[in-house]
């Protein structure tokens, strides 16, 4: 193989990569990949691929001349015609099986290799999250602490759900029936775990798939939904635990909506969000499967 066949070989291997990109932005299917802040990235991408790809183009259309660089090593493209089919193998075939198969969406499978997200605190002790001695035991955090009313001391260099999500704090305060969607999905559960007295005997309606933890006793489901910080390999379920009766017909995976008072419930030492169902009813899987998390950060 010569050199101008490398370089056209070259040239295609990039175009593939710009085409199947594009293909992911046009269907949509780059959300199920990475969150929409990434996306700029892609762009910058699809644009570096896109030059590069040209120039190994036009350069395939004449022989470049040998030039020794004095290194006393030889920089030619490989002459071994199976090496060279191996290796291009390796960029072809990722390309083709990206543009030939559909794109698969994690659900309960996964959730029960990553655990269902009080299982990834565990480890930690609550009532150390709230010792403010624990974190200067290590010299870190001195001077942060600030004496608030009533003696209690707080950390002004801790960023609470409360300051994360101001104002869906205060539109989840005022309600007492909570609509729960992919924009506030991460926000509104986030902010009960962190203060869950607050939203004991309220409505809540979420939407999510059943996930069912090996621990978990017959009449009790995880609802929820995989929340993705940067991509795909970051995803977490954010979900909320349902108790009931008949939730067994509910299968691994089923997309359902739930209506219900919310309770709380003690796991692992955590206080953790509980639906008591009024209504359940499946429902089809939305466009953009997985939820993302949109900090509001104010003062």
């Amino acid at each position: 193989m010569n050199r101008p066949s490398h370089q056209f070989l070259r040239s295609i291997i990039l175009f593939g990569f710009v085409l199947f990109l594009i293909k992911l932005m046009i269907s949509g299917d780059i959300q199920k990949f990475i969150a929409p802040r990434m996306m700029p990235y892609m762009y910058f991408t699809l644009i570096v691929l896109g030059v590069l790809g040209s120039i190994q183009f036009f350069k395939s259309g004449f022989e470049e001349q040998d030039h020794d660089c004095g290194c006393g090593h030889d920089h030619d493209y490989s002459k071994s015609r199976l090496r060279s089919t191996v290796i291009y193998l390796l960029f072809i075939i990722p390309v083709m099986t990206g543009m030939m198969f559909s794109d698969h969406v994690i659900g309960s499978s996964a959730a029960s290799n990553k655990g269902f997200k009080y299982e990834m605190r565990t480890d930690a002790d609550p009532s150390d999250m709230n010792d403010p001695s624990s974190m200067n035991d290590t010299g870190e955090g001195e001077g942060l602490n600030q004496e608030g009313a009533g003696g209690e001391v707080e950390n002004a260099a801790i960023l609470t759900p409360e300051k994360r999500y101001p104002e869906l704090f205060k539109e989840l305060q005022e309600k007492n029936h909570l609509q729960m969607n992919a924009d506030n999905y991460i926000g509104t559960i986030t902010l009960m775990e962190d203060g869950m007295d607050d939203y004991v005997g309220k409505k809540l309606t979420t939407h999510g798939f059943v996930f069912r933890d090996d621990k978990f006793p017959d009449d009790q489901i995880v609802v929820g939904r995989f929340g993705i910080s940067c991509c795909v390999a970051d995803a977490g379920i954010y979900g909320i635990l349902v108790q009931g009766e008949d939730l067994g017909q509910y299968k691994n995976d089923t997309w359902v909506e739930v209506t219900g008072t919310l309770e709380k419930v003690q796991m692992n030492g955590w206080e953790l969000p509980l639906i008591q169902p009024e209504a359940i009813k499946p429902i089809e899987t939305p466009p953009e499967p997985y939820v993302y998390e949109d900090l509001e950060f104010g003062g």
